[in-house]
């Protein structure tokens, strides 16, 4: 394909519209000021997204780890990776403990009450408790799994998140609990805790997060100009400062496939493939 015969459409979800839209109409005004004209819509689930993916109405999508990792596995060599923020590179879940509790390692965690994410949770449960089993601990029969009441979101979605768990290890009804690295200190800055009171016992190897997914029909050379485009955006740039602020990142990096293995073997190994996204 030498030529797109209509806008680029991208698709994201719009869990915070507000944000959603600002960030959105901030990186449409973007590629249309630099000739890659761009139209975006939002949909109100991952799994109406990546359909739409997959039915080849939507040409790239904003995807969370599982959403993009679906996609790779559904469509092998067809969906692809473009790029991501610079803060989904390299990240890492913890366990973390408070440091009374005297847990230091996973032995010290072994008949103790662990928090968990809910069980389709990419980083929360999936990745986490794939790795413990490679490393001799399985959570079913090594700790207490702690079971904490989930946040239902707009779109209709309950998750325990990551707040809900570090506020149990904080106030004691769990020993332990599984965090997503990037986001301990803000945990940490809202509880009324200091980085003595908080040790980490273990961490994942390091993982890629959130990227745009190319869908299958999406030609080599539209999917190369749109990467250029995008890691070529100016941080300095009022509007794009604000929107990268928003979206949590200081640049946009080029990526591939890589670094979702580990989550792509993680959800054929819970027999997942296709039945969330």
């Amino acid at each position: 394909m030498t030529e797109n015969p209509r806008p680029l459409l991208i698709g994201a979800t719009a869990a915070d519209p507000k944000r959603a839209i600002f960030i959105w109409n901030a990186i449409r005004k973007y590629f249309n000021e630099v000739g890659l004209e761009m139209e975006y819509a939002l949909y109100s689930t991952y799994d109406a997204l990546c359909s739409a993916v997959l039915e080849g109405h939507v040409d790239i999508a904003w995807n969370a780890p599982m959403a993009h990792a679906q996609l790779l596995l559904q469509s092998p060599d067809a969906c692809r990776t473009l790029a991501m923020r610079d803060t989904d590179e390299d990240v890492h879940t913890l366990i973390v403990a408070r440091a009374d509790a005297g847990i230091t390692d996973l032995d010290d965690l072994r008949g103790r009450r662990l928090a968990l994410g809910v069980d389709v949770s990419s980083e929360l449960f999936l990745l986490p408790v794939a790795q413990l089993a490679e490393a001799g601990f399985d959570v079913e029969s090594d700790c207490e799994l702690v079971e904490l009441e989930p946040t239902e979101y707009p779109n209709l979605q309950s998750w325990v998140d990551d707040w809900a768990i570090f506020g149990a290890v904080v106030d004691g009804r769990a020993d332990a609990g599984v965090i997503f690295e990037p986001w301990l200190p803000s945990l940490m800055r809202r509880h009324p805790v200091t980085e003595h009171d908080i040790v980490e016992v273990w961490r994942t190897r390091p993982y890629s997060h959130c990227a745009f997914t190319a869908g299958p029909d999406l030609g080599d050379d539209i999917s190369a100009r749109f990467v250029e485009l995008l890691v070529a955006m100016d941080p300095d740039e009022p509007e794009i400062a604000e929107m990268m602020r928003m979206e949590h990142l200081t640049k946009w990096v080029r990526a591939t496939d890589d670094g979702w293995g580990d989550l792509m073997g993680a959800v054929e190994k819970a027999e997942l493939v296709g039945k969330i996204f």
